[in-house]
């Protein structure tokens, strides 16, 4: 993988290139990797916090599903299958787009905010 600035370097031609690098390299390090079969694309990301499993599962209890033990939580939010791990990594199935599954994460942050483990 190449740094911003390299990327910078390679692309002066063309700054729409930049700038659209930048947002998504800046955003949960969101990036796609491959099509989903029920239409879409995967985008994987991370926040900036793990979770407490605990505290997200019983923010979910009725909107997804959690399994506290394993670590992982799966909700429905916008049309996307979302996928919450314990280390604050996350997945986005079926987003139409990068932007767009930065958008839903945006929103599934402010849900989930309570369950992030708090620092010093």
């Amino acid at each position: 993988m190449i740094s911003s600035f390299e990327f910078m370097n390679r692309s002066e031609k063309d700054p729409k290139r930049i700038i659209k690098a930048a947002m998504q390299e800046e955003k949960y390090g969101a990036h796609s990797v491959r099509p989903c079969k029920g239409g879409g694309i995967l985008v994987e990301g991370t926040f900036d916090k793990p979770f407490s499993m605990e505290i997200l599962c019983r923010i979910l209890r009725d909107t997804g599903k959690c399994a506290e033990k394993l670590g992982v939580a799966r909700l429905f939010y916008a049309g996307c299958a979302i996928t919450l791990y314990r280390n604050g990594r996350v997945d986005v199935h079926r987003a139409q787009s990068t932007e767009e599954a930065i958008e839903i994460l945006d929103e599934v942050k402010a849900i989930v905010r309570e369950a992030f483990v708090q620092g010093d």
